[in-house]
């Protein structure tokens, strides 16, 4: 019985993945530009990028901005720093995504932090293509600050 149990649930995985998509139509967006520098503002972080053609792929590349006036004054510590990049369709579903880990590192008022990846779809020819980006920080008052929880602070694609 538990063999069977098992199994079904294998197969209900299997046929509903087949159908998943990684959705991104909640994050804020911009219409996919190749070497023009853009401004891309989310609630906790701002993003300077460009796209640039590489050989068989493209690049997102640029600085990416702790947004001061929204985090909590005593955050002077980053913590975790995630940064995802994705190009979507009109309807938000992700063609391709990269994603860039940071080591911990001192929160500085203005100092950017750079990032680059790559973005690989598998076919243009979607229609209107988009730029958005996703993230995953958490700040908190030093790097060695374990007095309470940190504040954490997520945008990032779902799967549907």
């Amino acid at each position: 019985m538990m063999k069977i149990r098992f199994f079904l649930v294998i197969l209900m995985v299997c046929a509903t993945s087949g159908c998943a998509h990684v959705d991104v139509s909640h994050l804020k967006n911009q219409p996919w530009k190749l070497e023009t520098e853009r401004t891309l503002e989310m609630e906790f972080m701002t993003f300077d990028y460009e796209v640039v053609p590489r050989k068989d792929s493209f690049g997102v590349r640029g600085m990416a901005y702790v947004k001061q006036d929204n985090v909590p004054m005593w955050a002077k510590w980053i913590g975790e720093l995630w940064i995802q990049g994705y190009l979507s369709d009109q309807d938000g579903v992700a063609l391709a995504q990269g994603l860039q880990v940071f080591s911990p590192e001192k929160l500085e008022p203005g100092k950017g932090i750079p990032f680059d990846f790559e973005l690989k779809p598998a076919t243009l020819d979607a229609g209107p293509l988009f730029i958005s980006f996703g993230y995953r920080i958490s700040l908190s008052k030093s790097k060695d600050d374990n007095n309470g929880p940190p504040f954490m602070a997520i945008e990032r694609a779902v799967t549907q």
